[in-house]
């Protein structure tokens, strides 16, 4: 049986506007349908997203991907950034958070309407559906089912990459199938090996 939930999700994150960076309060609203019967994958999906809210967005600073040298500074300096395909206005941070959030829940739960406002923002309501139109790049960040939300450019990778499956797997939400499929750890390392010539 498919249940409809609702979840709001308050938080706080800077935001990189006018060469200003200021505070804001959000209010993200979530309308849900769960996908399938396992309690465990309702659980597991409802999981990831509160982690991804609450331990990625919460205390980021949304900026406009555009703002190469801010991006680079701010990153550099160890700041948790957001970057964004335009201007960090409300509405654009509600599409890519309905976006991200679905590709993180991997369809064991589908957000079918969204919510946001913000103090800056007026507390003006911006809604989004599952059935808008968008023209938003289906390629970047909010697309992928892991826990990046900054332009690749940006992301300190230190020639470490991590897949997806195992970062949900060392959060203990990987899926219960998953979790059983890849022993030991599956972070692959660029190294670069020297040649002995003795």
């Amino acid at each position: 049986m498919n249940v409809r939930l609702i979840y709001p999700a308050p938080f706080t994150a800077g935001v990189y506007f006018d060469d200003k960076l200021r505070m804001n309060s959000y209010l993200f609203k979530a309308y849900m349908i769960t996908n399938t019967s396992n309690a465990v994958n309702h659980h597991i999906a409802f999981e990831r997203l509160k982690h991804f809210i609450y331990s990625e967005i919460d205390s980021t600073i949304f900026i406009n991907s555009e703002e190469v040298d801010k991006c680079r500074a701010m990153a550099s300096a160890g700041l948790n950034i957001t970057t964004l395909s335009s201007e960090p206005v409300d509405q654009l941070v509600g599409l890519m958070l309905h976006s991200k959030l679905n590709a993180i829940m991997d369809g064991k739960i589908t957000i079918i309407e969204s919510e946001i406002s913000s103090t800056l923002g007026d507390n003006i309501i911006y809604l989004h559906d599952e059935s808008e139109k968008t023209e938003v790049d289906g390629s970047a960040w909010w697309s992928t089912g892991d826990l990046t939300h900054c332009d690749e450019q940006f992301a300190d990778s230190d020639k470490i990459l991590s897949l997806p499956l195992n970062v949900w797997r060392d959060l203990e939400l990987a899926w219960p199938t998953e979790a059983n499929l890849v022993p030991g750890d599956n972070t692959v390392v660029f190294a670069d090996f020297k040649r002995d010539d003795n």
